[in-house]
């Protein structure tokens, strides 16, 4: 069977059900069992029901449709080993709306097909290159007095690595550690201001101290 699948859709509800539909016409003839799994949020007890009836036995193919626009920690964890080593016959469909909803253990997991229309990213607001310590204060403040969402505040990690790569700032790999554990933090619902002032402390350290 196909190897597990993370499906990339601006709107996930309706793309399981499309999946769902397709899956069946594909698989016509081979009875298969299409357990479809749409939620807000995929929490703990979701995955643990998922965990639960995946094991259930059944003579034909068995697949596993999980949407939802947030996905807990916790529930991506402990579907971590099922993911690696599914049962028999059996296949995952995960469908979000950006890579970064899910952790990178998850995504090491799982074969990704975007279907999402492209949209241009927005640049970061901040001049690395040039940017002080006051600079990064005003930007900081401005984002307090925002109220962004947890999609958001992910693009702006985004953004913010992309124009450190623009600005040709080098940092070791334990700095780049930093911004998959704030991808982690904005998960958790951390607000942009804080977590981003790490992160681009650290970019300024190592823009004048490049041997630090």
């Amino acid at each position: 069977m196909n190897a597990s699948t993370l499906i990339l859709s601006h709107t996930p509800h309706q793309e399981a059900l499309h999946c769902q539909e397709e899956l069946k016409t594909q698989l016509q003839g081979t009875h298969p069992l299409i357990d479809t799994l749409i939620e807000e949020e995929l929490k703990i007890e979701h995955a643990q029901e998922i965990k639960a009836r995946c094991i259930l036995s059944y003579a034909g193919p068995k697949i596993f449709i999980i949407a939802a626009h947030h996905f807990n920690i916790f529930a991506q964890n402990a579907l971590l080993k099922i993911l690696e080593e599914p049962p028999t016959n059996t296949r995952f469909i995960v469908i979000a709306k950006h890579k970064h909803a899910l952790l990178p253990t998850m995504l090491s997991r799982l074969i990704c097909q975007d279907k999402r229309t492209k949209i241009a990213k927005e640049p970061f607001k901040l001049n690395l290159a040039t940017c002080t310590l006051q600079d990064i204060y005003t930007y900081l403040k401005e984002l307090e007095g925002q109220s962004l969402s947890m999609e958001q505040g992910a693009q702006l990690i985004q953004s913010l690595l992309y124009a450190l790569q623009e600005a040709k700032i080098p940092l070791k790999a334990s700095m780049l550690d930093n911004f998959d554990q704030a991808m982690q933090a904005n998960l958790l619902h951390m607000r942009p201001s804080h977590n981003l002032l790490p992160l681009l402390l650290m970019v300024l350290q190592a823009r004048d101290n490049p041997c630090f």
